[in-house]
């Protein structure tokens, strides 16, 4: 790639970031900020780079909020 395309790429993957903290700032809790990420369609280490911390951690969070879910 060309440094223009890349720019442009770091260019829209902050806009990305931007527009995903102004979607969960509304949510109390950091993981309604992570499943509310999942599920429109955010990979754990991208999840991880928007609220803070680990994608090792926002996945065992995804996982363990899907089986309480399905355990009711």
């Amino acid at each position: 790639m060309t440094d223009t395309n890349n720019l442009l790429l770091e260019r829209i993957d902050t806009l990305i970031r931007i527009q995903a903290l102004q979607a969960v700032s509304h949510l109390a809790t950091k993981t309604e900020r992570i499943m509310f990420l999942s599920e429109a369609g955010l990979q754990p280490k991208e999840i991880a780079s928007i609220v803070g911390g680990k994608p090792a951690t926002v996945s065992q969070i995804i996982y363990d909020q899907k089986k309480k879910v399905k355990g009711k």
